[in-house]
């Protein structure tokens, strides 16, 4: 009986992280009405099956990566919309600017001013699409073989030419990000032109939705220091405003 009702406590604990992705043990004691102690135990019973992690006062979903570009658009399109409307205001006339291969910078070009005069540098096949319509866009394509879980353009051959662009700013996605981590990406290649164009850029921000906190993926591109500003909609963990304030690194939620 007691194995039962672990089980079900188990289950809905995991479906109310689904949501939001994190939560404090006192937000999942007070949901269920149960003590820290049970809290706490059941927790670490999750962690052992390889179903949550556990973070600064709380906890979070491990979630496995979507297999297909498209089912990962669409997973927190609202989100993913809202953040990129913002990260548009941010682009100025005559700047030369670098968007990588996400779902989330995807839909960035699709809020930038027409009328600007721009110089992009991207990855990313969709927004490679989008710039070619624009009379007044110039584009620097980067890579030359498609990566088609990520939709984006990698086997990059003049390294020296890419590591010697003077970039305004750069606008980057990311699979998971935590505090020891950083931000992460699964691929070597992707991961390793995101970290070439943010050493290039003046201005770096990184676009995420909600989901991408207290998640890590296999490579570190980019320590937390190393943008200006995080861009992201939905909640975040007190622990990373706190962290981001006491290093200076500027937060937008929208």
């Amino acid at each position: 009986m007691r194995q039962n009702t672990q089980a079900k406590t188990h289950k809905l604990v995991v479906e109310y992280l689904s949501d939001v992705n994190y939560r404090t043990l006192k937000d999942i004691a007070e949901k269920f009405n149960i003590s820290m102690n049970t809290v706490r135990r059941d927790i670490n019973e999750l962690v052992s099956e390889n179903k949550v992690r556990k973070f600064y006062g709380g906890v979070s979903l491990i979630r496995k990566e979507s297999s297909t570009y498209n089912s990962r658009a669409v997973k927190n399109y609202e989100q993913k919309n809202r953040i990129a409307q913002y990260a548009a205001t941010l682009v100025q006339d005559n700047d030369l600017i670098f968007i990588d291969a996400g779902t989330t910078t995807s839909q960035l070009v699709d809020y930038i001013d027409k009328s600007y005069h721009l110089i992009f540098v991207t990855n990313n096949i969709h927004t490679i699409s989008k710039v070619v319509e624009v009379d007044n866009w110039d584009l620097i394509v980067v890579g030359s073989k498609l990566k088609h879980s990520s939709h984006s353009l990698i086997d990059v051959h003049d390294w020296d030419y890419l590591n010697s662009l003077n970039l305004n700013k750069a606008f980057i996605a990311t699979t998971g990000l935590t505090i020891k981590s950083g931000a992460t990406n699964p691929n070597n290649e992707d991961a390793t032109i995101k970290s070439s164009m943010i050493k290039r850029s003046q201005e770096s921000y990184l676009l995420l939705d909600s989901t991408k906190f207290e998640q890590t993926s296999l490579i570190t591109f980019a320590e937390l220091q190393d943008f200006d500003k995080i861009i992201t909609a939905g909640d975040v963990p007190e622990y990373y405003k706190e962290y981001l304030h006491d290093h200076n690194i500027q937060l937008k939620i929208v």
